[in-house]
């Protein structure tokens, strides 16, 4: 997007499409002057007050519709600038005929995707993981991605990047302060050694101001600062994915052998006949997918072809994408044949065994068919039970609907394992570029630790490290560095946003 601040831009900020009442949006200094043309009066309503009025065409003076208009000056708005609304009537026409009457006035432009969120964000209004998370909340289908992307819109992502940026800035400045004002030769190698920095008032030459963040009789180590912090940040790293996983969906696999009810069980999850059901063996070739809603989590589901030896091409073809949509699942639903299974625990992990699922990838075992199962239902009940606590396996049938409570009780324990709770304890990674830049961050802190800066005892490049440390910090949060990144960022807005 450009980086505007000096046009005015415009744009429909509702979704596109008949409603009630669409909300068309005004940004820069022309706004007022936008708004006084297209309401016929030189008096715009008072800051923040929606007020009723005619509006008209500044060409023709033709009405376009009656609306209610509201006026927001900067800095007290969404971008930090002059802004305006118009809340008019939803149609098409109406709309358009708007949007085309601010077209047609002087220095304003329609808004690029992500352009007024973009100058809300270099007006200092929200930093970009506040940025990135309002755009997951537009995009928010379930419960719990709406509830973590409100949190991070909120600013809690970015004020825990803050803290630690904070602290690594007083960590530098107590470091710098030796650099600028040591009188002791020795005092490097007791610093690097010691990995501490240990700063008295001594030490700052009489007349001279203390250094930024040093006060009088502050004893701070450097040393023990930066180390809890490299914790906290490969803390922070291994949480397995949750935020990831919860912003884009669980991605789950159905895989079995042939003819188990696989396609089935995607028709009984979706409550649609997504998939083709046949009661020959191998009509699923292809990879199928559909997104699901399972308690509040996102979940990605794609029925996969039946996992044997194919001897036909195309069949040959759809086990191999199986396979290897198998290696990168998040979750596998392992559908066997309740009535060819042997009720024991030893039998049901030999046929999962069978699979070849990623051993580390968690699983729920759907024994399906459980209509057929006569006499035996009571006896494999108790070998499900018996068995280990890993992988939870229940009891289906896709044709009576029987157990499905039982296999959505075990689909939201395990997703609700895997995304966690997105309102409990610290936020949570959301974006791969926050792994990559805080990956980065650890990874100079180490080096300092470990005194990786040439010959050991140079505290200049101890000192380049947790500046490298903090530059990594502040390219998440937009502070630094960020140009690089802005457009990935706000290219995948809508309009108007």
């Amino acid at each position: 997007p450009a980086a505007g601040g000096g046009d005015t831009i415009f744009a429909l900020s509702s979704a596109p499409g008949r409603c009630g009442v669409a909300v068309i949006r005004a940004s820069g200094p022309g706004s007022r002057g936008a708004l006084q043309s297209l309401t016929g009066t030189p008096k715009v309503p008072p800051p923040r007050v929606l007020a009723l009025r005619r509006i008209r065409d500044p060409d023709t003076a033709e009405t376009l519709d009656r609306g209610l208009v509201v006026w927001f000056p900067g800095p007290r708005s969404f971008t930090g600038e002059d802004c305006a609304e118009l809340h008019v009537h939803g149609g098409p026409a109406v709309v358009s005929g708007v949007l085309r009457a601010l077209g047609r006035l002087p220095g304003l432009r329609p808004a690029e995707p992500g352009e007024f969120t973009l100058r809300a964000f270099r007006r200092g209004k929200l930093d970009l993981t506040a940025a990135e998370g309002l755009r997951d909340l537009i995009g928010a289908e379930t419960e719990a991605q709406r509830r973590q992307a409100l949190r991070q819109m909120e600013g809690d992502l970015g004020r825990l990047y803050q803290r630690w940026s904070h602290s690594l800035t007083q960590a530098l400045a107590h470091l710098e302060a030796y650099i600028d004002f040591s009188e002791d030769d020795n005092v490097e190698e007791e610093v690097l050694s010691r990995g501490e920095v240990l700063l008295s008032p001594r030490r700052v030459p009489s007349g001279m101001p203390s250094p930024p963040g040093v006060t009088s009789g502050c004893v701070p180590a450097v040393g023990v600062t930066v180390r809890a912090l490299e914790r906290e940040i490969r803390g922070h790293l291994r949480d397995g994915r949750r935020g990831e996983l919860l912003r884009g969906g669980v991605r789950a696999v159905i895989a079995g052998p042939p003819n188990v009810g696989k396609s089935s069980l995607l028709n009984l999850l979706c409550r649609r006949p997504a998939a083709i059901v046949s009661p020959a063996a191998g009509t699923t070739r292809d990879v199928l997918e559909v997104a699901l809603d399972i308690g509040g989590y996102p979940l990605v589901l794609s029925d996969t072809a039946g996992l044997r030896q194919a001897t036909d091409p195309v069949e040959r073809e759809g086990v191999t994408r199986a396979r290897h949509r198998l290696c990168q699942a998040d979750l596998v639903l392992a559908v066997l044949d309740a009535t060819s299974v042997p009720p024991t625990p030893g039998a049901l992990r030999a046929a999962l065994a069978a699979l070849d699922a990623p051993p580390d990838t968690p699983c729920v075992l759907v024994l399906n068919k459980a209509d057929l199962l006569g006499g035996h239902r009571g006896s494999l009940s108790a070998a499900c039970a018996r068995g280990p606590p890993e992988p939870p396996a229940t009891l289906l049938s896709c044709k009576t609907g029987e157990g499905l409570e039982s296999l959505l009780e075990l689909l939201m324990q395990q997703l609700a394992r895997l995304c966690g709770d997105p309102l409990l304890g610290s936020p949570s990674l959301t974006q791969s570029r926050h792994s990559r830049h805080l990956g980065a961050c650890a990874a100079a802190l180490a080096r300092f630790g470990r005194g990786d800066s040439g010959d050991g005892r140079d505290l200049a490049v101890a000192a380049e490290l947790l500046r490298l440390a903090r530059r990594e910090l502040g390219r998440i949060t937009g502070h630094v560095g960020a140009e690089d990144v802005l457009d990935i960022i706000f290219r995948d807005f809508c309009v108007g946003k």
